[in-house]
């Protein structure tokens, strides 16, 4: 079996993407915890989720760093960091949709909304335990299937919360803000089914 990393640099590569995946769970967490409060708490969580943001994209950063000095395949090179830049970019889009509530001062969310984060919490929790395997990527198992079935499930209760909304009709001032926030989880949940394809594509490579 093709190891990604040679063995000098093995270590603090796979804490590096430890690292970043323990991070994006903490940050669903917050994020969940925003979703649930109303305009005043949201306003001291997501500070939180900010930092957390930034805190990803300097990792992300040390990563690529890193990569630049490993003695690993182009193809393998792109694919890590791609996945780096994901679950960066994941964590970015929740910061996204903390923004959006702060601004909108949207009150109380859909349901199917808050179930949606409880599925996005559990994608990250897979990502921690699959991204213990970089350097084993056949260990990964079902990861991506596991993903995926989680993607299915969070576009269905995207569906369903852009149909309360429109069922309840209303101004389009209200409107327009619970979509978009709608729309920034959905992304949310684009780039966790991305992260497992990724995760995936490595463990196709190796196999």
């Amino acid at each position: 079996m093709v190891q990604l990393f040679p063995r000098r640099v093995e270590r603090s590569m796979t804490d590096l993407f430890s690292e970043l995946a323990e991070l994006l769970v903490q940050a669903t967490d917050t994020h969940s915890r925003l979703l649930g409060h109303g305009y005043r708490e949201r306003t001291r969580i997501a500070p939180v989720l900010h930092d957390q943001a930034s805190r990803a994209e300097e990792l992300c950063l040390r990563i690529a760093q890193r990569l630049a000095q490993s003695l690993i395949t182009p193809y393998e090179a792109e694919l890590l960091y791609d996945l780096a830049l994901t679950l960066a970019d994941t964590v970015a889009a929740m910061e996204n949709t903390a923004e959006l509530l702060v601004v909108s001062r949207v009150g109380a969310l859909p349901t199917p909304l808050l179930e949606a984060a409880k599925g996005i919490e559990r994608a990250a929790e897979l990502t921690v335990v699959a991204t213990w395997t970089l350097n084993r990527v056949r260990d990964m198992g079902d990861y991506y299937p596991q993903i995926r079935k989680l993607k299915r499930q969070g576009d269905r209760l995207v569906r369903q919360a852009l149909g309360e909304l429109y069922q309840r009709g209303g101004a389009s001032t209200d409107l327009l803000p619970l979509r978009d926030i709608t729309a920034s989880m959905g992304r949310t949940i684009e780039l966790q089914e991305h992260t497992g394809r990724l995760a995936d594509l490595l463990r196709v490579k190796d196999a």
